[in-house]
């Protein structure tokens, strides 16, 4: 083989490398957009479900003045009773 056809073979072979490079460098792209898009979702689902437990903290919130509400007026009930029981009619 002559130096002229060792050099073909050579640049054949690094273009061919080439190829495999630029194509693998094209899939990891389409990955890396796919990831991107993926994460931008999971970004949205995490503000919604942040604003989903805010939600449920401030119901929770209202249930524990409620429950406040609840026990100072059964307090004042049962205050009433007994003052009705103490008076003898």
């Amino acid at each position: 083989m002559n130096n002229i056809q060792i050099l073909e073979d050579k640049i054949t072979k690094v273009i061919a490398k080439l190829k495999a490079l630029k194509s693998d460098k094209d899939k990891l792209n389409s990955k890396i957009d796919d990831l991107k898009e993926a994460l931008q979702k999971k970004d949205e689902e995490l503000r919604a479900a942040r604003q989903d437990l805010k939600s449920v903290d401030a119901l929770k919130n209202d249930i524990d003045k409620l429950t406040i509400e609840r026990e100072t007026v059964r307090s004042q009930v049962e205050t009433l009773l007994q003052e009705l029981e103490s008076v003898e009619i």
